[in-house]
């Protein structure tokens, strides 16, 4: 039988009860343990807490632990996992705890199999010289001023910067020009691979002779980048004519760029202007991924490290939501009415490019649907071109958009402007 403290007992002549005293002694020996294995995790968030206490709560990411990687494992990586260990080992039934471990015996499996697995790693196009200059609010932009030389494996292309960080467009001075035409966006926008006069810009530039080109386009930029670099710049300082139109060239890339995917805000994409929707559904500015949300960019971080997302491909979040093409279609609207109140425009227009599978056709039909709620003109290419004609695209693997890709694009876009002359 036993007694109601729970340990063994057996019935003596007489009456007597005696106890079990090696059961006892197990109920001792596993009190114990469970009391060294709190106070392990006790320990261990006293090391956090101290740790934060010194150095600010601020201190708590990726910079932190990309710029002090042993600091930052030992003050607060290691000790976070050695007390979730002691409080899961000390509260959690065995049954639940060898599921536990059976399951973090699997992940590790599958990730000493994916790093077995992988694949050398691809080569790269290479990068331009003097390029690139950090900017407190935009994360990155065009060093002012420069030339800098695209060394490819196709050859080798020059990028000429103006005094205001955008990509020059070469356009005629004769016939004058009275207005013009706004290009917003990334790497298509600004025409990566190609020479100065490849842009979609100047060829635009070409077709509408009374508008003059503006190239805003920065390799790796999102919507976001255009609403911020109009808190940041007065665009009447930086272009000479009074009125005119402006465009923002849209890629299905851009939605993660725009919420912060797994793979941008920890990689170039890490002190990128992050915005978020407000109580009230607007916009709102909250520094940049990094330092606006720390623990979601920490927690990206540790998931882009491992063999697992880079043999699965996986972006995090896996699809985007309702809310993801919300936010970015209203960061697009207010962009546009923000560009308004500093310049007259004649219009501002959302161009949705081409799509090259089915995900991306949803992605870009997702993002007409949430633009065309928020009353943002759209100009729909995404099946204006061939995408499996090799002439649009950079390469078998670059799919940024070539010389002939752009200059159907500026066509039809002179066309549905009514800006060609």
């Amino acid at each position: 039988m036993r007694n109601p403290g729970g340990t063994s007992a057996s019935l003596q002549p007489g009456g007597a009860v005696a106890t079990n005293p090696f059961a006892i002694r197990r109920s001792s020996a596993s009190g114990g343990w469970c009391i060294r294995l709190v106070a392990g995790a006790a320990v261990s968030a006293g090391v956090i807490v101290t740790t934060l206490s010194i150095r600010g709560f601020s201190w708590l990411n990726l910079d932190s632990l990309l710029d002090h990687p042993l600091s930052f494992h030992a003050l607060l990586t290691l000790p976070t996992a050695l007390a979730l260990a002691c409080l899961a080992l000390a509260i959690l039934p065995r049954t639940l705890l060898i599921n536990l471990a059976v399951f973090a015996g699997l992940i590790g499996a599958a990730e000493a199999g994916a790093w077995a697995l992988a694949p050398a790693p691809s080569a790269t196009h290479g990068k331009p010289e003097a390029f690139y200059a950090r900017h407190a609010a935009l994360g990155y932009v065009l060093t002012p001023s420069v030339v800098a030389h695209h060394r490819r494996a196709d050859g080798s292309v020059t990028y000429e910067i103006d005094d205001r960080g955008r990509r020059r467009t070469p356009s005629p001075s004769r016939p004058a020009r009275s207005s013009f035409v706004l290009f917003f966006g990334d790497s298509n926008t600004f025409g990566e691979g190609l020479g100065q006069t490849d842009t979609l810009p100047y060829y635009a530039g070409e077709l509408a002779t009374d508008h003059r080109p503006y190239n805003y386009g920065v390799p790796g930029y999102g919507p976001q980048h255009m609403l911020e670099l109009l808190n940041v710049r007065r665009i009447p300082d930086e272009v000479a004519e009074p009125e005119g139109h402006a465009v923002y060239f849209f890629i299905p890339a851009h939605v993660a760029r725009a919420i912060g995917s797994s793979k941008v805000s920890t990689g170039w994409g890490r002190h990128s202007p992050y915005y978020r929707l407000g109580p009230d559904g607007g916009v709102l500015t909250s520094g940049d991924f990094v330092h606006g949300r720390p623990l979601t960019t920490l927690l990206y971080h540790f998931w882009n490290e491992s063999n697992l997302a880079a043999a699965s491909g996986v972006d995090l979040p896996p699809r985007y939501s309702d809310e993801h093409y919300r936010l970015t279609a209203r960061i697009l609207a207010e962009s546009g009415r923000r560009l308004a109140r500093q310049v007259p425009l004649q219009g501002f227009h959302v161009i949705l490019a081409q799509a090259y599978n089915a995900p991306q056709r949803e992605v870009l039909d997702r993002m007409r649907a949430a633009l065309t709620r928020e009353r943002v003109p759209v100009l729909d290419y995404s099946r204006l071109l061939d995408a499996s004609d090799p002439r649009y695209r950079l390469s078998d693997v670059d799919y940024h958009n070539s010389a002939a890709a752009n200059r159907a694009l500026a066509t039809q876009l002179a066309s549905d402007l009514r800006i060609a002359r």
